[in-house]
């Protein structure tokens, strides 16, 4: 009697699927991998049983085989280099335009006055931008000629010598100023209803005349030519009695007392009871007995890959002394934005340093503030500063795109200066 066969199963030819699309990616990019990956299988399928790849190894060698058929060959002396085809170029250009997107606020606040001027000036859509010239007489300090070479130099001397090299090779001065466009978008719109309103009240009350026009162009009857005077005084309602015209006068003047005895009672209420935002430590410190951890992890190089893959941060854990670290957790703030916090504990007390970016900190704008002065102490690179507070509650300082905001329940800011490295 024959025996069954004991020999296992051949392994499923998409065990190595999971491996195979990022080497495809990286070698093709996204939008061409699918294709590369499908041409292999097929080479597969069409193959003798004996002859098809089963270590990873063959696998690997089949794809590096048929990755040079889905466009030019190495050979090819007009083919461009690998790291600028387009294919190729996704991933930089996706990486290129996120890191623009995080370091162009930096680069923004490091300018004067002047600078930031022109590169709004730029990046905006007005039809007719003011020459040069022209610019150079409301300004005492001389003005960038070219605003593009300003914005690569200030992103330069933010990043470091790779990236820039990455956003100077992947991203056009076109592209760059479109990446400046939405930064400015996201800072400074959209621009508040009350100005809005407050602008229209002004116009009213600078042009008395434009109610009369708007009544003009509704009654085109009114203007035509001839003797009318007879007519207009016929039309003209008759003086009202002295009593009906006493009344009318107290009337009148009932109404716009009380509409000022309500006006006043409601904006002093409304000024007292609309505080402003704390200040962003102060925000932070408030919230950070709320945060738990999330990722539990004593190792530094782990926390900085957690916040990369969830949140797409870069970051740089600072060194704080007698302090362990023990995780990373999150703070969801209004308008569901979420804060990175990595915790520490020490000897003494809880230590949490939030990670925030200028466009996180301008989202929060309703909930935390962080003022010209911190902002522009903060354009120094890990310049450890306090937000201005005689006993705030902690420290911040800029590296790079982040923004760290490390606070304590019983350590004081000089405590804490005297412990953090960043």
């Amino acid at each position: 009697m024959a025996l069954a066969s004991t020999s296992p199963d051949p392994p499923s030819p998409l065990k190595n699927l999971d491996a195979l699309y990022p080497l495809a990616c990286t070698l093709v990019g996204d939008e061409a991998a699918p294709s590369l990956l499908v041409r292999v299988y097929e080479r597969v399928a069409d193959a003798p049983p004996n002859e098809r790849p089963e270590a990873p190894e063959d696998w690997l060698a089949l794809l590096l085989r048929e990755a040079p058929e889905q466009g030019q060959t190495p050979s090819d002396p007009d083919a461009p280099d690998a790291s600028s085809t387009p294919d190729a170029g996704s991933l930089r250009r996706d990486t290129a335009e996120r890191l623009a997107r995080n370091t162009l606020p930096v680069a923004f606040a490091t300018c004067s006055t002047a600078e930031r001027f022109v590169l709004a000036l730029s990046a905006s859509r007005l039809s007719e931008a003011p020459q040069p010239a022209r610019l150079a007489d409301l300004f005492e300090a001389p003005l960038p000629s070219s605003p593009s070479a300003l914005l690569r130099e200030k992103l330069r001397a933010v990043l470091s010598a790779p990236e820039a090299d990455l956003i100077d090779e992947t991203l056009s001065d076109t592209e760059l100023h479109g990446v400046l466009r939405d930064v400015l978008r996201d800072r400074f719109a959209p621009v508040p209803s009350s100005l809005r309103a407050r602008l229209r009240a002004v116009r009213r009350s600078s042009s008395p005349a434009a109610g009369t026009d708007e009544e003009d162009e509704k009654d085109p009857e009114g203007s035509a030519s001839g003797d009318t005077s007879g007519g207009l005084l016929d039309r003209l309602p008759s003086r009202p009695k002295p009593r009906t015209l006493l009344f009318v006068l107290l009337l009148g003047g009932l109404v716009l007392g009380g509409g000022l005895g309500v006006s006043y009672l409601t904006g002093s209420s409304s000024s007292t009871s609309a505080p402003s935002p704390p200040t962003l430590t102060a925000f932070s410190a408030e919230q950070a007995g709320a945060v738990t951890t999330e990722r539990a992890t004593t190792q530094p190089a782990e926390a900085e890959a957690y916040l990369d893959s969830t949140w797409g941060r870069r970051v740089r854990l600072p060194s704080i002394e007698s302090a362990q670290l023990r995780g990373v957790g999150r703070l969801r703030a209004a308008g569901n934005t979420e804060i990175p916090v990595v915790l520490y504990t020490g000897e003494e007390a809880r230590i949490a340093a939030f990670v925030y970016s200028y466009a996180l900190i301008d989202r929060l704008d309703d909930t935390a503030t962080l003022n010209t002065q911190v902002r522009s102490q903060l354009a120094q690179r890990n310049r450890l500063v306090a937000d201005g507070q005689a006993a705030g509650p902690g420290l911040l300082w800029r590296n790079r795109a982040n923004i760290f905001v490390v606070v304590s329940p019983s350590l004081s800011p000089d405590a804490l200066r005297a412990r953090v490295q960043p």
